[in-house]
């Protein structure tokens, strides 16, 4: 019994979420990690592969991302985001380093940092 209680918990630990914010979310489907748009029952809108660094205020969220292997800066725009939106509306990316500290600074974005 001991054993089924642990791998219960062990499930239960793997399903959860490794960031979240209002309905942003960190899921894992098929061994693919990925920022969404939570929808309700589980499902989700899919904005961002292979997050590595999240970092959100009211307005943006930024994101260092490694989608298929090829890592580089994005950012979301919440406040145009929304479940029946088109993800080239309000996900911009990809951007290096230095273009995206220029655009940080131009619209206030969280800071972030490569992990």
């Amino acid at each position: 019994m001991k054993h089924i209680s642990f791998l219960v918990a062990v499930l239960l630990i793997g399903c959860s979420s490794s960031w979240s914010e209002g309905p942003y979310e960190v899921y894992l489907i098929d061994g693919v990690k990925s920022l969404g748009f939570n929808v309700g029952d589980g499902a989700f809108i899919g904005r961002i592969d292979e997050p590595k660094s999240i970092n959100a205020n009211e307005k943006y969220i930024s994101v260092y991302a490694c989608p298929e292997q090829s890592c580089a800066y994005y950012y979301i725009d919440r406040e145009k985001d929304h479940k029946f939106a088109d993800a080239t509306e309000f996900v911009f990316g990809p951007y290096t380093r230095e273009s995206f500290i220029d655009i940080q600074k131009k619209l206030v974005l969280p800071e972030i940092n490569e992990q």
